[in-house]
């Protein structure tokens, strides 16, 4: 008999609101990885498999510019594997993002970084409206991470945008697959 998987839905309802305009060209956090995608301690085992997906929109700024997306186990801000720098058009207003992280444990060892997991996942945007091939996936992840599961933890998704514009999440929130 095959195995019965049954999804358990998020662990915590994603934000009822906007979350707060985005406009740093430095690295920033989407959102606030313990507040709305923890993975709390001891929930991971080997095989399991949780899935982060985010949405919202984005208007970019006046010339060349690109965007890298990295995902990080925290509370430590372990990378978990960085995206190319990508071009993103300038002057985009207010268009669509929709984004999606998988992130599976492969070992759960002792207390301290003796865990693995490894996630991979993409982000998409409709580019500029009526231009046919303007949107862009990013894809980003696969790097295997040391992690403490014996702890409180989450996955944080960071963005670095090169030229000031302004990035909203609209929800995130984390389920488990398994």
């Amino acid at each position: 008999m095959g195995r019965q998987l049954f999804q358990d839905g998020p662990f915590i309802d994603p934000q009822v609101a906007n979350g707060a305009n985005l406009t740093s060209t430095s690295i920033e956090d989407w959102w606030a990885g313990i507040t709305f995608t923890p993975i709390f301690a001891n929930d991971a085992k080997a095989g399991k498999v949780y899935r982060v997906l985010a949405g919202g929109t984005l208007s970019t700024g006046v010339g060349a510019q690109t965007m890298t997306i990295t995902p990080q186990w925290g509370p430590a801000g372990t990378t978990l594997g960085v995206s190319v720098a990508q071009n993103i058009p300038a002057s985009l207003t207010t268009i669509a993002w929709y984004m999606e992280f998988t992130l599976v444990f492969r070992i759960i060892g002792a207390a301290g970084a003796n865990s693995t997991c490894i996630g991979t996942g993409f982000w998409a945007y409709q580019g500029v409206l009526a231009t046919a091939g303007s949107g862009t996936i990013i894809p980003f992840g696969g790097t295997s991470a040391s992690v403490d599961a014996t702890i409180n933890g989450n996955v944080t998704i960071r963005k670095t945008l090169t030229v000031a514009g302004t990035g909203i999440v609209q929800y995130a929130f984390i389920h488990s697959l398994n």
